[in-house]
């Protein structure tokens, strides 16, 4: 099953023909586990930093979420623009908050090149200290990362979660499967609140 809306689909065929390195959007499996966590209310307000062509913020919405979104590719921001939401930035890792978010979701790339890796660890603690309002919670996916390597950014990231008291569900191999651009990856949730 795809998450893509049906139209633009002159937008769509540019993104599939040539998508970004980074882009792998979430599938049905793992929006239903992100939105299972968020808890969200009709009218709560909540950031995806890390948008894509807005398959999470979709979810979101379709739960009542009033939903800001960020996204760094100009295209998938144009998808984002043509579905109507509020973009409130282009590169999560130079915007400034201009409001607490009271649940923040996200499926954050794992990396932007072959050696740059662990950007989600990056982004899923910069959402969490600047972005995230106290009570608010955070679910993010995760790369597996964070449990095996023994880089500094990996081994922080775990005492990071530890202190933060943060909770960590495996999610199977498959989980990305029956999308757009189906992969097989170790990937987790994280689910924290602040």
């Amino acid at each position: 099953m795809n998450s893509l809306p049906i139209h633009p689909p002159n937008l769509y065929e540019k993104l599939l023909t040539n998508p970004p390195y980074s882009w792998f959007p979430s599938s049905e499996f793992v929006l239903e586990e992100m939105l299972k966590y968020a808890q969200v209310t009709p009218g709560i307000v909540a950031l995806d930093p890390t948008a894509g062509e807005g398959a999470v913020a979709r979810k979101l919405q379709s739960a009542g979420a009033v939903v800001d979104v960020i996204e760094i590719n100009p295209l998938l921001q144009q998808i984002l623009f043509q579905q109507g939401f509020n973009l409130v930035g282009s590169d999560f890792m130079k915007t400034e908050p201009q409001r607490l978010y009271r649940v923040l979701v996200a499926n954050p790339p794992f990396s932007f090149s072959p050696l740059k890796r662990g950007v989600d660890l990056t982004i899923i603690r910069r959402a969490f200290d600047l972005f995230l309002a106290p009570g608010g919670r955070l679910i993010s996916v995760v790369s597996a990362s964070h449990k095996h390597s023994q880089c500094s950014k990996a081994r922080g990231f775990r005492g990071w979660l530890n202190q933060i008291d943060a909770q960590l569900i495996e999610l199977p191999l498959e989980a990305f499967w029956g999308t757009l651009r189906p992969v097989t990856v170790e990937s987790w949730l994280v689910i924290a609140k602040k």
